[in-house]
């Protein structure tokens, strides 16, 4: 995993809605960025569809 660069916890939805109980500035797993006042989905990874396979007689 990479690490983000310039991201605090003040930049985070649950810790800007005082939501968060996690002592620290340190970026959780559970981090979500605060965009436009409202919870940002996570990215999610894209879907690759699988090669048909032939039906078995």
């Amino acid at each position: 995993m990479s690490k983000r660069t310039g991201v605090t916890c003040d930049d985070c939805y649950f810790r800007r809605a005082a939501l968060c109980a996690l002592p620290g500035q340190t970026p959780c797993p559970t981090f979500r960025a605060m965009t436009k006042g409202a919870l940002a989905p996570p990215r999610q990874p894209p879907l690759v569809p699988r090669p048909a396979r032939a039906l078995a007689a």
